[in-house]
């Protein structure tokens, strides 16, 4: 996830992926397969997904292993890493989910067609790192530091804020690319920087830093990237939403379950190193999971009102509303009815999560 304001919150650069992606053919390919499948009840049962160079490994694991076909839905994923979410108002694509929570909750606020439908990243294995030499003795430490981000890290400075520091001007912020972020830590430029996911195994090579946290170690379960589609679209399409959570709930118990078997699908389909992905993939703090998490949605959007983060807000729109956990739930009942022989533990605490992040 990139570190704007008001920009898209990108995962961060792949070698290959993770990040930014040059990919602008979504809209031919988007014609030839737009023609959508109808269900009895004229619901879509094809769905265009905007695919990031990081792919998403719940999409990967459904398709592998027959998951979406079983609930009768066919995905086709489109290659579009920047733009995202401007494609899923336009209908250029249906779902994105490589885009944040930041802008996703903007763009609703300001009363664009958008809703949250569920989540892909809850936390990213997204490191705090700093010279060899650095103390850190936690967030306190960013006071009166230059520090390689935005205010928009909810993650990393909702508490501080909390507490009444006044953060523009207790923080140096500068908005760089994390490529630059590590090389300015390395000279002394800058005390600390977050990095992005997808950077996992370039920090773990360099020289001369160190991890001294990660976002998910100072918040848990901060919402790294949620899911969303047009508020309009799911008002069509409630019964396709909830067979596609009910497809992604059991890719989540495949993954946890089978985590190096992941790791070959997405290296294969990234057509990058095992190495590469192995860096974030097998690191505790990469978590995903599908739910909504709409209490700590609505947290971050009360950080965002409070440091400025919403500059436009249509009135007659309540966030709340367009956070569709009612249908994560009959998805997840769904799925535990269905599926909890497979892994009885699993979705127990998949009922446990829903209640403590929704309720």
């Amino acid at each position: 996830m990139k570190k704007r304001v008001v920009a898209l919150l990108a995962l961060s650069t792949l070698v290959l992926g993770l990040g930014a992606c040059g990919g602008n053919s979504a809209k031919s390919k988007t014609e030839d397969t737009k023609k959508e499948a109808k269900s009895e009840k004229g619901e879509s049962k094809k769905i265009t997904w905007a695919q990031g160079n990081s792919g998403n490994v719940l999409v990967s694991i459904a398709k592998d292993q027959g998951y979406f076909k079983e609930v009768g839905l066919t995905i086709d994923e489109v290659p579009l890493d920047e733009g995202q979410l401007e494609a899923v108002t336009t209908g250029q694509v249906d779902i994105a989910s490589n885009s944040g929570t930041w802008t996703p909750v903007q763009m609703i606020a300001a009363g664009d067609d958008m809703a949250i439908i569920g989540g892909f990243m809850l936390t990213g294995s997204m490191p705090i790192i700093a010279a060899e030499d650095a103390d850190w003795k936690g967030p306190e430490s960013l006071l009166g530091s230059k520090y390689g981000d935005t205010i928009s890290r909810y993650a990393t400075l909702h508490e501080l804020y909390e507490q009444g520091h006044d953060l523009e001007k207790e923080i140096e912020f500068v908005d760089i690319s994390d490529d630059d972020e590590i090389t300015a830590v390395q000279k002394g430029e800058l005390d600390y920087a977050v990095i992005g996911t997808g950077k996992m195994y370039q920090v773990q090579n360099t020289k001369g830093i160190k991890i001294v946290d990660y976002c998910s170690d100072i918040t848990p379960n901060y919402s790294c990237c949620r899911m969303v589609a047009r508020d309009s679209w799911v008002k069509k399409n409630p019964e396709t939403v909830k067979l596609l959570n009910e497809a992604l709930i059991r890719a989540q118990a495949y993954f946890e379950a089978n985590r190096e078997k992941c790791v070959d699908l997405m290296a294969e389909q990234l057509g990058t190193d095992k190495e590469y992905v192995e860096a974030y993939m097998l690191n505790e703090h990469y978590r995903i999971n599908p739910d909504t998490v709409k209490n700590t949605v609505m947290d971050n959007y009360k950080y965002m009102k409070a440091v400025g983060g919403i500059d436009q807000e249509d009135k007659k729109v309540k966030l709340e509303d367009r956070i569709y956990s009612d249908l994560y739930k009959e998805a997840l009942d769904n799925a535990v009815e269905k599926y909890s022989d497979e892994d009885p533990e699993f979705y127990k605490n998949a009922v446990t999560f829903y209640e403590e992040n929704n309720l």
